[in-house]
């Protein structure tokens, strides 16, 4: 029986269309036009609201400057990761390799010659302390060590059943113990933009908390921490690492052959146990590829096709291009359908993994107007190329 062809209209910021004869087919509780503001509005909460003690509140003042983390008069050393390393080892080697201790690279800071006053509201997150923003050195460890866990002088952190501080190890004597620590609220003032934010199509660029809200993880008690510190571990594993992600989708593909033609689909489905939509927020996107090969394994020419599971912003973020994210069980699918090539002896299905898609886009443009320092932002265009990879592939070998 030969497949249902339905073209696939989604911009990318070049103007082009994505993939041509591709076709994105949904089943969930969603029909394809419902908006993600809508599904956030009909699908109810199974969770309530999350709410910030005034303890966080106060700790994540909006106001950077509030947000001290030494003692008046205290060495700028008392707020480095290097001192915290001498008794926490392990959570010290974790962050060092965490997006969080990368968080004001050369993407960020390649931007302030053009973008300065952006740059300086991103710093709120990307190195909230309010030292951080006269010290650069502390700067450049974006969210480091004192960044959570201190603040006047004084030290924060959870309960004891969850840190992984050797007993032998004096604790610090006015160290504070707070269950904010293993809380999905903890982590919203930076992953979520407030609710007067820019909402573009009804939808602000982050609210994570809000999908979580949504989802079987939330009802099942949950949290961020369940999946991204695990026992306290403090690498904050996401989108960039491939086998948490290997962990929240399945694919399957299948492909028949119609007289000269092979048709065939591959179906990508977001895991139950995934905390919010697949990808959340609006940087990363996840490809779905299928080509022809020929008995040497290359792509034959024409034969690709491709679609996009994310949400595409245009350069400024004001408009949204397209949005295919997954809800937790939620499927899309890419339908294949072309000329079966002479040479072609086998086919393979991709997904691949793009975390910093949007800023490929972003760091290229501004590169080309000549925005910002030019030596930075192809460093980090180089990084954010290099941190792709194939999450799952399958090839299907063709009788005879």
């Amino acid at each position: 029986m030969r497949a249902r062809h339905v073209a696939l209209g989604v911009a990318i910021l070049a103007g082009a269309a994505v993939g041509g004869g591709v076709a994105w087919r949904v089943r969930h509780p969603l029909p394809p036009e419902t908006s993600h503001a809508a599904a956030l509005s009909t699908i109810a909460p199974l969770t309530g609201e999350v709410v910030r003690s005034d303890w966080l509140a106060e700790f994540w003042s909006p106001e950077r400057a509030k947000r001290g983390g030494a003692m008046a008069g205290a060495p700028a050393e008392q707020e480095r990761a290097a001192r915290c390393a001498t008794c926490h080892v392990a959570q010290a080697a974790a962050w060092a390799t965490s997006r969080h201790a990368m968080a004001m690279g050369p993407g960020v800071t390649g931007q302030g010659l053009d973008h300065g006053a952006t740059v300086a509201a991103c710093g709120s997150c990307h190195a909230p302390l309010a030292e951080q923003a006269t010290d650069s050195a502390l700067a450049s460890e974006g969210v480091t060590c004192a960044a959570c866990h201190v603040r006047a002088g004084t030290y924060n952190g959870p309960p004891a059943a969850v840190g992984t501080v050797p007993a032998e190890t004096p604790t610090h004597a006015d160290l504070q113990s707070r269950p904010e620590y293993t809380d999905p609220a903890f982590c919203t003032s930076c992953h979520d933009f407030s609710a007067s934010a820019a909402a573009p199509a009804g939808k602000r660029l982050q609210e994570t908390t809000e999908e979580w809200r949504r989802t079987p993880a939330a009802a099942a008690g949950q949290s961020c921490q369940t999946c991204h510190m695990p026992g306290g571990e403090h690498s904050w594993k996401g989108i960039h690492d491939p086998e948490l992600v290997k962990s929240a989708f399945t694919a399957k593909v299948k492909f028949m052959t119609d007289g000269g033609l092979i048709v065939g689909k591959l179906t990508v489905t977001a895991s139950e146990a995934v905390g919010h939509r697949l990808p959340t927020y609006t940087t990363p996107e996840l490809w779905l590829t299928i080509d022809q090969l020929d008995h040497d394994g290359l792509v034959l020419p024409g034969t690709h096709r491709e679609g996009v599971i994310g949400r595409r912003m245009s350069a400024d973020n004001t408009e949204e291009q397209f949005d295919t994210r997954l809800f937790p069980g939620e499927s899309k699918i890419l339908v294949y359908e072309a000329q079966l090539e002479e040479d072609c002896t086998s086919l393979i299905a991709r997904v691949e993994v793009r975390p910093d898609a949007a800023y490929e886009l972003r760091y290229a443009g501004w590169i080309e107007q000549g925005k910002g320092d030019e030596s930075q932002l192809k460093s980090a265009l180089e990084a954010a190329k290099a941190a792709r990879y194939v999450a799952w592939q399958e090839r299907v070998v063709l009788p005879g």
